[in-house]
């Protein structure tokens, strides 16, 4: 039985942001967990300079503007209803692994490095050798350290021909994206949540403490004592970060005493957790984005060699619990490449369900970007088999059986290293198809979880801002009785019918889940059997000259000689 709400007033209105590598949302949700006002924005990455197509980066000066401009639109929206003054409080969800440097003015020192970013397994590789290996990493922070980490960004940025060194002496934070968002919106840039500082690979999982001895990984002694200082305080995601910042109210039109409370801020992956309704063991959250995703939450650590070896990626819940999670980088960003711009998808899925399971022998290898946790370090492309198909339908869905037998792969994982799972939920743009989840269901043989809302990590940014409002006011109304994340995710999360699995659809995916897998380890074979590999960082130059990148200056490469 959940706790209900005593002190947060009824009329309430809670907002989530979702700060996304492919748009910026943010929703203010009534305490029926539906949406009052939203705004959608877009995010331009950039692809460094040069341009190189393995390097994505997002402007810390687009990120301020987006903070500020959804607050203009937000509350545009809510002042036409009439509820504007109900606006309480705010949380925010952000990739989990990009992050950027800025001086203490708030301004770029460094662009923020992405999570798709494909030059950085060059970097975390020479890093891990520094502090000693995998086993060693595991041992400092009770997990393992992924490419995507913010200390892969601190160890690229070694490199002088990619980041000067007078950047290392203007920094004054290294901040993920949800802390930047944070304090673009509050002013206030010195703090970080548990969840957030669980996806740098700097903090140590099991105390929730920074750990100096992982900073190993960077050769300068002057580097690592720079890092150390520039990180913010970790802090409890019941501590309130700040109110909306005054400058950005009066923008807005906000009543200055009215300016909503802002908490820490969750990483896409726990967000995505919370907002499909997985809070406690045992519950796993698929999210269909960008990237595929399988979450889960546990209170102990994965138990198998192969975790431990560096299978799953291993975080930490604000509120406690450990999240275990494998992400596919090859959801929505291979999809896209096969429906192109705009397509019209109830017309995808209508022809997509006249075609059998198996598309009469039609399949796919989805891998338009590298898979690190599939051993595939480099970009295969997408392999056809025995050619692309002609018919859209057919094409459509080959496609999202191969991204089921990814899921699939990862729901695995997860009971090998010890889950054992009572409820599946899926979220996300991809989860929005019938047809997907009805494969999904058919392919697991169990039934799965689907949301009212699309919209899982913003939704679930603001069930952890509900959370933490309402225990804010029990406190100060001496209340001892608990109000957890949990009880805020029984007052805001909905839950549509389940989708159930087709019994004559079982035994086919049964079997092509086999076909899929032996193509895959052919390809995994052919990978590290062949001379590809990650992008690698480029030549130190031997003359360097200056140029000005990711808002310093840098050192240039020399040029080729033809």
């Amino acid at each position: 039985m959940s706790e209900p709400l005593r002190f947060v007033p009824a009329e309430s209105l809670v907002s989530g942001w979702d700060f996304s590598t492919g748009s910026v949302k943010c929703l203010a949700f009534g305490l029926d967990g539906k949406p009052v006002a939203e705004v959608r924005l877009p995010t331009d990455l950039s692809n460094g300079d040069p341009p190189n197509p393995a390097v994505s980066e997002l402007n810390l000066m687009q990120l301020e503007g987006q903070a500020r401009a959804s607050v203009r639109a937000v509350a545009a929206e809510l002042k036409a209803a009439g509820r504007l003054n109900d606006w309480i409080a705010g949380g925010i969800s952000a990739t989990h692994h990009t992050a950027g440097r800025i001086d203490r003015n708030h301004n770029q020192v460094r662009r923020a490095i992405c999570w798709n970013d494909q030059t950085l397994a060059t970097f975390r590789a020479r890093g891990e050798r520094r502090v000693g290996g995998p086993k060693q990493v595991r041992e400092l922070i009770g997990g393992p350290w992924a490419d995507r980490y913010t200390l892969s960004h601190l160890v690229k940025d070694e490199d002088p021909d990619y980041f000067p060194a007078e950047g290392w002496q203007r920094t004054y934070r290294i901040l993920p994206h949800g802390p930047l968002a944070a304090g673009y919106l509050t002013g206030h840039f010195d703090v970080i949540s548990i969840s957030s500082a669980a996806s740098t690979g700097i903090m140590d999982l099991r105390n929730c403490v920074w750990c100096p001895g992982m900073l190993s990984a960077l050769a300068s002694e002057e580097h690592r004592r720079l890092a150390l200082s520039q990180l913010p305080r970790i802090v409890d995601h019941l501590e309130p970060i700040g109110s909306l910042s005054e400058n950005l109210a009066h923008e807005a039109g906000l009543d200055p005493a009215h300016r909503p409370l802002l908490f820490p801020t969750s990483d896409d992956q726990q967000a995505g957790l919370v907002g499909g309704g997985a809070v406690d063991a045992g519950q796993m959250a698929v999210i269909l984005g960008n990237s595929a995703v399988v979450n889960s939450s546990s209170d102990a650590l994965p138990g198998s060699d192969r975790a431990a070896g560096g299978g799953l990626d291993l975080m930490r819940l604000n509120w406690g619990p450990y999240l275990w999670m494998r992400c596919y980088n090859n959801g929505a960003q291979f999809l896209d490449q096969v429906v192109g711009p705009r397509p019209d998808w109830k017309a995808l899925e209508d022809r997509g369900r006249r075609v059998k399971p198996g598309c009469d022998g039609t399949s796919v290898m989805p891998f338009a970007r590298s898979e690190p946790s599939l051993k595939l370090t480099s970009a295969p492309g997408l392999q056809w088999s025995p050619k692309p198909p002609a018919d859209r339908g057919t094409r459509f869905r080959a496609s999202l059986e191969a991204l089921a037998f990814l899921i699939a792969r990862g729901v695995e994982e997860h009971e090998r290293s010890g889950q054992r799972i009572s409820r599946i939920t899926v979220s996300g743009g991809i989860a929005r198809s019938d047809l997907m989840c009805e494969i999904l269901a058919s392919l697991l043989d169990r039934s799965l979880e689907r949301l009212e809302s699309d919209e899982g990590p913003a939704l679930g940014a603001a069930v952890t801002a509900l959370a933490a409002i309402e225990t804010q006011l029990r406190r100060r109304h001496q209340v001892d009785t608990p109000y957890t994340v949990a009880d805020a995710v029984a007052q805001l999360v909905r839950f549509r019918a389940p989708v159930q699995p087709n019994a004559a659809w079982i035994k086919p995916y049964r079997r092509l889940r086999l076909e899929f897998d032996r193509r895959l380890a052919k390809l995994q074979a052919e990978g590290s059997g062949s001379s590809r590999s990650a992008p690698r960082a480029p030549a130190p130059s031997k003359k360097p000259s200056a140029k000005r990148v990711n808002g310093s200056k840098r050192s240039k490469a020399p040029k080729r000689r033809r």
